[in-house]
């Protein structure tokens, strides 16, 4: 099977074989057909301010066993768009049951 790229971008890419988060540490690779349970959440910013704005969005999922962050990311667009990417991806993995 061809390598499939639904999203890349500076911050992550996502394929019909993988996920990779690129950070300053470089970059952690996961495994589409080891992630399951996948989740999304608001990072809440700093409880002390009366006005509080989320500082980001993060993706989580169970990966080999362990609670892993696959990816956050300060704006919602460019969040979405790796989800989706991530969504289609796990839709499109061979022993899909969706």
């Amino acid at each position: 099977m061809r390598r499939v790229v639904y999203y890349r971008g500076p911050t992550a890419e996502v394929t019909n074989e993988r996920f990779v988060r690129y950070s300053a540490n470089g970059q952690t690779v996961f495994a589409i057909a080891e992630i399951t349970d996948v989740t999304t959440e608001v990072i809440d910013g700093p409880r002390w301010r009366v006005w509080r704005r989320a500082r980001g969005l993060r993706l989580r999922a169970w990966h080999r066993g362990v609670l892993v962050v696959l990816y956050e990311h300060p704006d919602p667009r460019v969040f979405n768009m790796v989800c989706r990417a991530l969504q289609r991806s796990l839709e499109n993995r061979p022993e899909s049951h969706f």
